[in-house]
């Protein structure tokens, strides 16, 4: 795993535990996600609770077992939370965000984001028949990412908890040439 030492308090953390902050002003700092939310709350004068939410693993409409971890950031007024899965020492895969309001009750905010996680682990939007991958019904979700190994800086989309490419996508859509379609982008 991939350990990257916060500037703060110069513990070793994961790579997907640390954030950018800063300004162009004052500079950057890669601070862990607790020294973080001790610099929003001390910048914002602010009092705040510190909750370290273990990973829980789940199982996804095939049956694949997936492993969920957690990050809680306040960011003054609001506070975020959020689920991914980490493959190779990155975020990979499924990944759910829950905002609300900072004095949101923390446990029960992690209570909405696991129900909303079950909800779309129940679902399959792809099905693979062993030699090519199609869309499974009328409706595909998913969320789009980069391909960071393209130069043309094309998107990579996740769907399923796996990532596709463009030229994947583009695939199983011709599946329904001729078709109309009416996208709908929701956060």
């Amino acid at each position: 795993m991939t350990q990257v030492q916060c500037h703060a308090c110069h513990a070793r953390v994961a790579s997907y535990d640390l954030i950018h902050f800063g300004s162009m002003e004052t500079g950057y700092r890669d601070l862990c996600s607790r020294c973080f939310n001790a610099e929003v709350a001390r910048t914002g004068q602010i009092e705040l609770e510190q909750v370290g939410f273990q990973p829980i693993d789940m199982s996804d409409a095939a049956g694949v077992k997936r492993r969920f971890h957690f990050l809680l950031l306040h960011l003054g007024d609001r506070v975020t939370l959020e689920a991914f899965e980490v493959q190779d020492s990155e975020r990979r895969g499924y990944e759910f965000q829950i905002l609300d309001d900072a004095q949101a009750d923390l446990f029960e905010l992690m209570a909405r984001l696991v129900e909303r996680m079950r909800r779309a682990l129940s679902l399959r939007h792809l099905v693979d028949d062993g030699q090519r991958c199609s869309i499974a019904d009328m409706t595909v979700r998913g969320r789009i990412g980069c391909d960071l190994e393209s130069d043309d800086r094309v998107p990579m989309l996740v769907i399923d908890g796996r990532e596709v490419s463009w030229e994947q996508f583009g695939q199983m859509l011709m599946t329904f040439e001729g078709w109309q379609f009416k996208p709908c982008l929701s956060g």
